[in-house]
């Protein structure tokens, strides 16, 4: 996968939301309950080291992949072992690779399973979490370009196509998808996150979507998260 054609604009969102302490919590467990104990990860579209900068102080081992340039030096001098493509890292060579919100940015979403697939050793986990339902867009998904948002049936069928197999699918953030509708029609046209915006967001919608998720998360949610594994 030479080019992954990442179409991304949302730097100012990334450092907005490196502040929500919540949500940032909220994934950060996501990840190290996926891992199982793993301690060494591959963080793919790292992004702004977000969740690499907070793995490592819980003394995991992240390498990143980063193709943003300006991204990938400052990772690199942020001292993560930082790839720009994902054909320079070696194949079978990590146990657990994570990516948030990335997939839906790269136009051949299924090359990149496969690539990612070809990363892991056998019995491999990988924790993709990405937006949900194009019934969801909203001025944000505009501004930050995304090709697609998801359904879990859909992304599933996806994975097993590229020889994964699913060992958990669920749809998160089930308060979200009720409050995505809100900000389309009384959000503003630029899909600027405010930090008021965020604050309430961080502060009221992420607790109580994580208490209803578990009713939930079969049927609905801004985000669908999964975990496949390599036979």
């Amino acid at each position: 996968m030479s080019d992954p054609k990442v179409s991304y604009t949302g730097l100012d969102d990334l450092r907005a939301l490196s502040r929500a302490t919540n949500y940032n919590a909220l994934l950060l467990d996501l990840i190290l309950k996926s891992a199982c104990g793993r301690r060494r990860m591959l963080d793919f579209g790292a992004g702004i080291g977000t969740f690499s900068k907070l793995l490592r102080r819980k003394g995991i081992d992240v390498v990143c992949v980063e193709p943003a340039a300006y991204l990938s030096d400052a990772l690199t001098r942020e001292g993560f072992p930082t790839f720009r493509d994902l054909d320079q890292v070696p194949d079978s060579s990590f146990e657990f690779i994570f990516t948030l919100n990335v997939l839906e940015h790269i136009e051949d979403d299924r090359a990149t399973l496969c690539g990612l697939g070809a990363k892991l050793k056998k019995h491999g986990r990988l924790l993709v979490y990405v937006p949900a339902f194009e019934y969801l867009w909203t001025s944000l998904d505009d501004k930050l370009k995304p090709a697609r948002r998801y359904r879990r049936a859909g992304l599933e069928r996806l994975t097993r196509s590229v020889g994964l197999s699913v060992r958990k699918s669920r749809y998160v953030d089930s308060l979200g998808f009720v409050a995505a509708p809100g900000f389309k029609i009384l959000g503003n046209k630029h899909g600027h996150l405010s930090a008021r915006a965020i604050t309430l967001y961080d502060g009221y919608v992420v607790p109580l979507s994580k208490a209803l998720d578990p009713l939930l998360g079969r049927l609905l949610g801004k985000n669908v998260d999964f975990i496949a594994l390599k036979d």
